[in-house]
C-alpha cells in the first residue's frame, strides 16, 4: 500500500529538520546523505524520493528557517520596541551558543559563497525575510528600508564575529555595540551624534582650523594681538 501524501510530507519535513541541524553543527561538506538519513531514522534509498541531490536538501534546509522566524507586526507596538526585541534575540548569548538551530545567515555564511545558485537563492530569501521584519517593525518612512538593511547587517555581522573569535569579552563588546547601534537606528534615525570638540594637552577646547584666524609670521602665544616689534638697526 503506497504512502499517503501526508506521510510523505511528514517524512520530508523530518529529513529537512535533521539536515538543517547537522549542517548547522558540522557544515555542508562534513555531512553525508547516509548520516542525515540515519539520524532521521530512515534509509538512504528514501532520500531520492524527496531530493535529487544533497545541494537541493541544503537549500531547503536554509529556507526552513523562514517558517521558524517570528514576524514583526507594526500594529503590535512601537517600532523601536519591536526592532529591539528582534535585535536582542538575535544578538543574545543563547543564539551565539546555539550550534544546532542558529540562523542560517550566521551558520551557513562561509559555505554559501562557495555553493551553487539554488543555495545562494535560499540564503538571499532568508536575508530578505530578516530585513523585511526589521522594516515592518519600523513602520512607514522613506528611509525605513535603508535603516532595516543596516540593522540586519549589524545583527548578522555582530553574531558572526562573536561566534568566530576566542575572546568572550570582545565578543560581548561586539554584540553590545551592535545592539546599541540597532536601537539608535530604530529609535531616532534623524539624530546624529554631536561633533566632539578636540582638546589640547591641557584639556582646553581647540578652535576649529577652518575658522581659526591665521596667525602672523611674528605672532607668538605670549604676544598674540600686540603690535609687532620694530626691528633694531
Amino acid at each position: 500500500m503506497p504512502y499517503t501524501a501526508e506521510h510523505k510530507a511528514q517524512t520530508r519535513a523530518r529529513i529537512v529538520a535533521t539536515a538543517r541541524r547537522l549542517f548547522t553543527r558540522r557544515g555542508f561538506a562534513e555531512v553525508s546523505i547516509d548520516q542525515i538519513m540515519a539520524e532521521a531514522g530512515l534509509t538512504r534509498g528514501g532520500f531520492y524520493n524527496h531530493f535529487r541531490r544533497k545541494q537541493d536538501l541544503y537549500a531547503e534546509a536554509v529556507e526552513h528557517i523562514l517558517g521558524c522566524l517570528p514576524d514583526a507586526d507594526c500594529d503590535g507596538g512601537p517600532g523601536a520596541l519591536q526592532a529591539g526585541q528582534l535585535a536582542r534575540e538575535y544578538l543574545s548569548d543563547r543564539h551565539v551558543a546555539d550550534f544546532d538551530y542558529a540562523c542560517p545567515l550566521v551558520a551557513f555564511s562561509s559555505e554559501v559563497g562557495r555553493g551553487d545558485e539554488c543555495v545562494k537563492h535560499a540564503y538571499t530569501q532568508v536575508l530578505d525575510s530578516l530585513i523585511g521584519m526589521m522594516q515592518r517593525s519600523l513602520g512607514p518612512g522613506a528611509d525605513a528600508r535603508g535603516r532595516a538593511v543596516a540593522m540586519a547587517t549589524l545583527c548578522v555581522g555582530g553574531t558572526m564575529l562573536a561566534r568566530a573569535i576566542d575572546d568572550a569579552g570582545l565578543g560581548q563588546e561586539i554584540r553590545r555595540t551592535a545592539l546599541e547601534q540597532v536601537l539608535a537606528l530604530a529609535a531616532n534615525p534623524a539624530r546624529r551624534a554631536p561633533a566632539r570638540n578636540r582638546s589640547d594637552a591641557r584639556g582646553q577646547p581647540r578652535a576649529d582650523p577652518a575658522t581659526r584666524p591665521p596667525a602672523g609670521p611674528a605672532a607668538t602665544a605670549g604676544d598674540a594681538g600686540a603690535a609687532p616689534r620694530r626691528a633694531r638697526a
